[in-house]
């Protein structure tokens, strides 16, 4: 047979068995979806890591491509950050400016532990990325992250969780594991998860009580079995793991009162340590009369007019924040009742680092143990984005050039 013909068909019998190639004669990928698996662990300050030194976290936070701390929107409260995470906006903007409000233009209270209004779509004006997501044909699965129970804009995520406070933490790796074992065709590209236990114990028992560093070490194993778990996949997976906020101590003796005749003339919400106050037509002082007063007396604290919150909390555009809003000092309460936690968030992103967050990543789009300075979380959206090839169909005001030189 001549040898030529015999050369040419093996470089044919080649072509066949090896990686397909595209109209350019380029190799495709072998695992052409790529996959994202976002972790949140409420209430984890960026320090502590060093801090406490938790055994697993410290190893991939070392090894990621990670921030030297994640800061948060304001207010440094949990549902506002985790919507400000998955929309790349602030909360004047995606409508969820505290864990409790009033929504003027809708007539209703939004309130985390209200399950109807946590479910009802009208009060998120913008879409978080799982929904961007499906939209574009993208299976995405949700175990637990605030807002994914409501079906905003029509759309749920192909897989969700309802909140159970109660889940244990086996649950949640047997639910993301379960998720991947899916076929191909069903399998969810986008999957995100929520811890609380952290928070909950800031603010039960405050830092450096054994209560907190339990409740490190045991999200930390956790956080291990879940990820050496999605390491033995036949595909790999981005993973990322951030937090909403940090958290602080502060004295039971730094609270100052409001005034009663303010919860008389007005709806307020005191969401410590800020307080968001309605105007319902019931006072004789304007608007303008009312934040003088309370400044006349305040010592801790400052109101503004909503529209007159300074620029760099990004706040002034919504009422919802409150006809009148009134923001503490660091490490101060106000409200009426003179009842305090051991700790707390809330405070001024821009007075304190004890507010800021996380964030660390590993995966096939990340660079190895790469630091970025500290970096706003609204820029997290336009990342995942990129890296799983979305079109970003919504206003955003995150940036993807910020958190960029994360990825390879």
């Amino acid at each position: 047979m001549n040898k030529l013909f015999i050369i040419g068909m093996l470089f044919a019998l080649n072509a066949c068995t090896s990686e397909s190639k595209n109209s350019l004669g380029i190799a495709s990928n072998p695992n052409p979806k790529p996959y994202v698996l976002l972790i949140s662990l409420d209430g984890f300050r960026w320090d502590y890591v060093d801090k406490y030194q938790p055994t697993f976290l410290s190893q991939f936070a070392k090894e990621s491509a990670h921030l030297t701390s994640l800061r948060p929107t304001f207010p440094t409260k949990t549902f506002p950050n985790h919507l400000s995470i998955v929309t790349g906006s602030y909360p004047e903007n995606h409508g969820i400016v505290s864990n409790r409000f009033y929504a003027r233009d809708l007539n209703k209270t939004y309130s985390i532990r209200d399950s109807e209004a946590v479910t009802n779509p009208d009060f998120y004006l913008r879409k978080p990325l799982w929904i961007i997501a499906e939209e574009q044909n993208m299976r995405t699965a949700n175990y637990f992250w605030p807002s994914s129970e409501a079906a905003i804009a029509g759309i749920y995520p192909s897989h969700f969780k309802k909140y159970d406070h109660n889940a244990s933490h086996q649950e949640r790796i047997d639910g993301v594991l379960n998720w991947y074992q899916l076929p191909s065709s069903e399998r969810p590209q986008l999957i995100t998860t929520y811890f609380h236990d952290i928070d909950s114990a800031g603010h039960g028992f405050g830092q450096d009580s054994p209560e907190l560093i339990a409740a490190i070490n045991r999200v930390d194993s956790t956080i291990r079995e879940m990820v050496e778990k999605v390491r033995t996949l036949d595909f790999e997976v981005n993973i990322i793991i951030v937090s909403d906020h940090g958290m602080a101590d502060y004295p039971a003796k730094n609270y100052e009162y409001l005034p009663n005749w303010l919860n008389d003339e007005y709806k307020v919400l005191a969401t410590n340590p800020i307080t968001l106050i309605y105007d319902e037509g019931k006072s004789t002082r304007t608007l303008a009369q009312t934040v003088a007063q309370l400044n006349q007396q305040a010592k801790h604290y400052k109101c503004y007019q909503y529209q007159d919150i300074p620029a760099k909390f990004n706040a002034s555009k919504s009422s919802r924040i409150g006809d009148i809003a009134c923001l503490t000092d660091n490490d101060w309460s106000i409200g009426f009742t003179g009842k305090t936690s051991k700790g707390n968030h809330g405070w001024s992103q821009f007075d304190t680092t004890d507010m800021d967050g996380i964030f660390y990543a590993q995966g096939p789009a990340f660079k190895k143990a790469y630091q970025l300075d500290t970096a706003e979380n609204i820029n997290i959206m336009p990342l995942i984005a990129d890296i799983l090839g979305l079109e970003i169909t919504t206003p955003i005001d995150g940036k993807l050039a910020i958190m960029k030189p994360l990825l390879k």
